[in-house]
């Protein structure tokens, strides 16, 4: 009876023995798998979105005016804030002292103008005496002798009226013309359709030539300056048609087009100054307000990726591109950007096959399917 229970014993723990064997061999790791993600394969299509440009609103056309002559000031003809028509004089200088010199002027045109008839006249006698006497000398009823001295009296008067006629009277003439283009200049006009900004004088002031007293800007047409980064500058041109917002003035919009583009960044480089001319006929923008210009972008021919797959981190963008089975993080430089896709400048190319979801999970070197 011994004898079997010992086998029993026996038995009994190789059995147990077996099932810790088994066990063991049960608990060892299994080979990973693969990590699934959704991916695409990059392509050159279509692509409208818009561009932003930021800046502030200015006048297009602005004049400071001046004084082209020392004077005083003896009319003021708008207040500013008067809207002023091209042409419309705003002041006017005392012209009394011109006055004088035109009186002046126009009687020493009026002297030399009788010098010259009464040259004419001694002209003319003298020539009829010389057609006279001619005659006789032809017939032989006077001397030769007395012939050349009607034909040299006949010569001295055709010389005095021709110079009274010429330099004298012109002389006088351009005096005049002088005088008056002085009077012209003592009369301050806009020279544009705009608002009077600015007057620095009032009657009775005197006023030096070439110091801005004046200013008139044009409210009709403003410009909005702003900044374009060197990424985008490519993608627009002068004329094309842009949105213009303002700040201060909320559920408007107004029409504007771009009007320049500057060959050169800015001294710091990458952004290039943009102007959009902005219509303001009914004159609800001013000249200071911060705006905010919308310019439509259309490409035919663009390399697009959802902007799922675009991952940004230490100031750069990246996306996962998968080579060989496995995640290659990959710079990118990228471009305008809508609400559902990005243009990719440069680190990409057709064919690549990018993580579309999910790719902010993964490190580099993960193996996908």
């Amino acid at each position: 009876m011994a004898i079997v229970r010992l086998k029993t014993i026996r038995l009994f723990i190789v059995a147990l023995s077996g099932l810790t064997l088994l066990a063991g061999c049960g608990t060892q790791p299994a080979a990973a798998s693969p990590t699934p993600v959704k991916t695409d394969v990059v392509k050159l299509q279509a692509f409208k979105g818009d561009l932003s440009l930021t800046g502030v609103i200015d006048a297009q056309e602005k004049s400071n005016l001046s004084a082209q002559l020392p004077g005083t000031v003896v009319t003021v003809n708008a207040k500013e804030g008067a809207f002023v028509k091209k042409g419309e004089f705003i002041l006017s200088l005392d012209k009394k002292d011109l006055l004088n010199q035109l009186e002046q002027a126009q009687a020493g045109l009026a002297n030399n103008q009788a010098l010259a008839e009464q040259a004419r006249i001694n002209y003319e006698n003298t020539e009829a005496d010389f057609t006279r006497l001619e005659a006789l000398y032809q017939s032989g009823a006077i001397p030769k002798q007395q012939l050349e001295q009607i034909t040299a009296k006949r010569d001295i008067a055709k010389s005095q009226y021709e110079a009274a006629r010429g330099a004298g009277i012109d002389s006088a003439n351009a005096a005049i013309n002088a005088i008056n283009l002085n009077l012209a200049k003592m009369a301050i006009k806009s020279p544009i359709d705009g608002v009077l900004v600015t007057c620095n004088v009032s009657v009775g002031d005197n006023v030096a030539p070439g110091i801005p007293i004046v200013t008139v800007v044009s409210t009709n047409q403003l410009v909005l300056t702003g900044n374009m980064a060197e990424s985008n500058i490519n993608s627009i041109k002068i004329g094309d048609p842009v949105e213009v917002s303002a700040n201060s003035v909320p559920s408007r919009t107004f029409d504007g087009k771009i009007s320049y583009i500057s060959p050169i960044s800015i001294p710091t480089g990458q952004f290039f100054p943009i102007k959009v001319a902005v219509d303001n006929t009914e004159g609800i923008l001013k000249a200071g307000m911060t705006a905010t210009a919308k310019i439509p972008i259309q490409s035919s021919n663009a390399l697009v990726i959802p902007n799922s797959a675009l991952l940004h981190r230490d100031d750069k963008d990246y996306v996962i591109v998968v080579k060989e089975g496995k995640t290659v993080r990959t710079v990118v430089r990228i471009g305008l950007k809508n609400e559902t896709s990005t243009i990719v400048l440069q680190g990409l190319q057709t064919g690549d096959r990018i993580v579309i979801t999910g790719a902010e999970q993964l490190a580099d070197g993960v193996e996908v399917m």
